[in-house]
């Protein structure tokens, strides 16, 4: 039945006109090869197949409608070993516990990633439907996203628009004040936050402060493995400009939890750009959530895996990326924990044509067993994507 839908929509969206009205047509597909491997394990094939098609429509003077509709089919091992992600320790207890070690992806998948109605009038806009409310200049984690779950036993990495009502107001340069409101059963579950940010440009900083109050479902309890239902607060700050010649950003916030013990979480990071163009950055992530040293409850792991949650203390990230041809990127970021685990994370992007891109990437896990970054795990992806 959902497929029929999608199938209707680009059929009615390709007459080119519903009431008058032009509907611009974009997307994609995309075909994804992962393969797992570690010596417990042996190997993990899974293929992936994504095709997204975007439609926009200018519906009235200011009036707009932005979605997508996504299509994914999975071929493989559906059923994803969690022992390959977690150390001997972690898959032992869960074993014993009598837990699953299995997370099933569902073989066809399809859904709206994002759909809303936005109106403009001058310096303001808002916005009602199913919207992306993610912040923050960080790279490798971003503490002020609240609103957003990553699962990352799923290879297409599918971060799904919320459903939310949104009220922009901008002003000079840079200037921005956002109000959210994500609705749930009632008043009192739903998720709310403010974004208010400006260029100060004095110092050449861009600034914005955030708070946020919502229900979380991040933590896992042990020993009936079900996440923890509670009321979360938190009050962010983010900076982004230039210091001593390095780009320069900093974002965090503090969490008011209503179950757990409240904590900080942020990242600092600097970047520089050499002559030759190649583009060389380091970033620090501060996490207060976890505990510091090995080994880290189950708990955390599986926050980790099912809603892409922070490991242990924190890392650093430091990486390059730099021209390997004309329509090559060749690039290569290290992620150290301070419990002695690595993840390299080398990577290669090519143009093929004027709309046809590969990206081939991957992770190699190395140091302590125990670690946030458990050893001797080697993980291979192979991305071809089509644009029209």
């Amino acid at each position: 039945m959902r497929l029929c839908t999608a199938v209707l929509v680009l059929a009615i969206a390709s007459t080119g006109s519903i009431s008058g009205q032009t509907v611009d047509i974009s997307g994609y597909y995309e075909n994804t090869l992962q393969i797992d491997y570690t010596s417990r394990t042996n190997e993990q094939l899974l293929n992936s197949s994504k095709f997204r098609l975007d439609l926009s429509s200018s519906v009235a003077d200011g009036l707009e409608f932005v979605g997508n509709i996504n299509l994914i089919a999975n071929v493989g091992a559906l059923a994803r070993d969690l022992l390959a992600y977690l150390p001997d320790s972690v898959a032992r207890e869960l074993e014993m516990m009598g837990a699953p070690v299995t997370f099933a992806l569902d073989r066809t998948r399809t859904f709206l990633d994002n759909a809303y109605l936005s109106w403009t009038s001058g310096p303001v806009r808002m916005r009602a439907g199913l919207q992306q409310l993610s912040w923050g200049p960080a790279y490798s984690y971003n503490p002020t996203d609240l609103f957003h779950r990553k699962n990352l036993l799923d290879p297409t990495y599918e971060k799904e628009g919320v459903a939310a009502l949104r009220l922009d107001y901008r002003w000079g340069v840079g200037g921005q004040a956002s109000l959210i409101a994500a609705p749930s059963e009632d008043f009192e579950t739903s998720g709310y936050a403010v974004r208010i940010g400006t260029r100060i440009g004095s110092i050449g900083y861009d600034l914005a402060v955030t708070a946020h109050l919502i229900d979380d479902s991040t933590a896992i309890q042990v020993p009936d493995l079900t996440s923890i239902a509670q009321r979360r607060g938190a009050a962010g700050l983010e900076l982004s400009g230039e210091l001593l010649g390095l780009g320069a950003w900093f974002e965090g916030n503090y969490n008011w939890m209503e179950v757990e013990s409240d904590f900080a979480r942020f990242v600092l990071g600097l970047d520089y750009t050499l002559n030759d163009g190649s583009y060389v950055m380091v970033e620090w992530l501060y996490n207060g959530r976890s505990q510091a040293q090995p080994g880290y409850p189950v708990g955390d792991w599986l926050s980790n895996l099912f809603f892409g949650e922070p490991v242990g203390s924190g890392w650093v990230m430091s990486g390059i990326r730099t021209d390997v041809s004309d329509l090559t990127l060749g690039s290569l970021y290290v992620f150290a924990s301070p419990d002695g685990s690595l993840m390299l994370n080398p990577r290669l992007d090519a143009s093929l044509a004027q709309n046809a891109d590969l990206a081939i990437f991957g992770g190699v896990t190395v140091g302590r067993e125990d670690g946030a970054f458990p050893s001797g795990l080697a993980s291979l992806l192979a991305r071809l994507t089509v644009y029209f």
